[in-house]
């Protein structure tokens, strides 16, 4: 299964998404407007797409949750926009985190890209798609890839569409 991650889009799209090959899309979080998150639903077609409201997403407020817990392709993933950081989060997704215990936990929000394992929970932050990172000014997508019990998480720079992240995990599935 591969799984396209973007975050931070704030209704700009530097990348036509469909030519990108992906099984799922997953959003976390300031989106844009409704006819922004409209069309990235219509990129996604019929295949699995979830998204979650952000700090920004003042049109979206009511319209999409703030933070999902979901099961996809048989892993469980829980996906808000504002998590802070893995080492410092804020006390509500901490609670989730460990109720629902997801695999992967991914977020927006910081606009810098981020994979890391911590206590058994793989953690991806896509960077910002829309809109230049704060820190080294670029833009990226993540995609996560299963196959055979383990994954690759990628994070493509928009601009040289390279690799400039990519981890390989097992899976404790």
């Amino acid at each position: 299964m591969r799984v396209l991650i973007i975050s931070d889009t704030h209704g700009n799209l530097p990348k036509d998404l469909r030519a990108v090959d992906f099984d799922a899309m997953l959003h976390a979080g300031d989106i844009g407007d409704r006819a922004f998150y409209a069309m990235l639903a219509g990129i996604a077609g019929g295949r699995e797409f979830r998204t979650v409201c952000g700090n920004t997403d003042f049109a979206l407020e009511g319209y999409l949750p703030v933070t999902q817990t979901f099961k996809l392709g048989g892993m469980s993933f829980f996906l808000v926009h504002n998590l802070t950081s893995p080492h410092r989060m804020i006390s509500a997704n901490a609670e989730i985190i460990s109720r629902f215990k997801p695999q992967f936990v991914v977020f927006g929000h910081t606009h810098k890209a981020f994979v890391e394992r911590r206590d058994g929970v793989i953690f991806i932050n896509p960077g910002p798609f829309g809109k230049e990172g704060l820190d080294d000014g670029r833009r990226s997508y993540a995609i996560l890839e299963t196959c055979d019990g383990s994954c690759s998480v990628s994070v493509w720079d928009l601009d040289t569409n390279e690799v400039f992240v990519r981890q390989i995990f097992e899976l404790n599935c």
